[in-house]
Order: C-alpha cells, then sequence, then structure tokens
C-alpha cells in the first residue's frame, strides 16, 4: 500500500511541476516606455576664473557665480544639484589645503534656494556636495555660487610653467 501511496504523489507531483514550468516558461508581459520631450533645466557655466597659484602661496576664492541654472518653464518637479571637485587626487599632490564654500541662491545671489539653506564646503576630503530644490523655490535663474574659502600649497612646493587649479562639474538630475 505504502509503494502505491508513494508513487501516486510522484506522479502527481511531475504532472503538477510539468505544467508550472511551462506555464512560468511563457508568460509573457508589455511594458511601454514613452521618451522625454523636452530638457527639464538648462545650465550654463559661468566664466569664473581663479587666481593663478604658484609655489608657496596663500590666499582665498574670489566670489563669484559657477554655474547659472534655470528649469525649464512648464517643469514641476524637484531638482537635485550634485557640484563635484573634479580633480581632487591631482589637487592633493600640490595643496596643503583648499576648501571652496558653495551656495545654490536664487537670481538675488543672496537669497539660499536649497530646501537646506546652508552654505557646503568643497574640500580636499570632501569632493562633493549636494543642494535639493523644491519646485517654486525662490526666483529663476537660480546660481551655484563660490560664496568663500581659502588654500594653501604645500610650503615644499614649487610650481613652474603654469598652475593647478580645481576643476569644478555640476551635475542636475530630477528628484
Amino acid at each position: 500500500m505504502k509503494k502505491i501511496l508513494i508513487i501516486v504523489l510522484a506522479a502527481v507531483l511531475v504532472v503538477t511541476a510539468g505544467m508550472f514550468a511551462y506555464t512560468y516558461t511563457t508568460a509573457t508581459a508589455t511594458i511601454s516606455v514613452s521618451a522625454p520631450t523636452s530638457d527639464f533645466a538648462e545650465i550654463t557655466a559661468e566664466n569664473q576664473t581663479g587666481p593663478t597659484v604658484f609655489g608657496k602661496y596663500t590666499n582665498t576664492w574670489s566670489e563669484g557665480n559657477l554655474y547659472t541654472i534655470t528649469p525649464t518653464g512648464g517643469y514641476t518637479g524637484d531638482l537635485v544639484i550634485r557640484v563635484y571637485l573634479v580633480n581632487a587626487g591631482a589637487l592633493n599632490r600640490y595643496y596643503e589645503h583648499l576648501n571652496m564654500t558653495v551656495r545654490y541662491t536664487s537670481a538675488d545671489n543672496a537669497t539660499a534656494a536649497d530646501e537646506q539653506a546652508i552654505d557646503q564646503v568643497l574640500s580636499l576630503q570632501n569632493s562633493s556636495v549636494l543642494f535639493t530644490w523644491a519646485n517654486n523655490t525662490g526666483t529663476s535663474p537660480y546660481h551655484v555660487r563660490l560664496t568663500g574659502g581659502s588654500y594653501r600649497l604645500h610650503p615644499w612646493k614649487t610650481l613652474t610653467g603654469g598652475s593647478v587649479q580645481p576643476q569644478v562639474w555640476c551635475e542636475i538630475v530630477q528628484r
């Protein structure tokens, strides 16, 4: 009796597993994706040139706009603005310290437009900062603005034939 019961259970398992496998491998689904029709913001790099740095030099950064950001008129979402110090590895060999205070401002360059409303610091140890912008906060166009900071070259370094300048990159994504 036990043998018959085991044989029947094995036969049932073989039949049902085969049907499950057939259904699993033959099921299909269709997903439709629509491509965006326009950009959500326009970004423009400002003509910001820093000082020429040379051996055994200490100074501060001058204030000015790094980037101008203009959200598209019909855009109703929020944005995330990330600013990077791209060449921190190269700068580390020449600078004893380097820090740049950066702010995301409204058109007047005085009012913070990001949700945190604080200045953030790019440095050799912290090479990216993040700003979050909620739609309809502040007045367009917005600016990624350098508001201060300082730098000092290593005392034993002497640069010849040019200078090593920070390279700043700005990326905007939808939130």
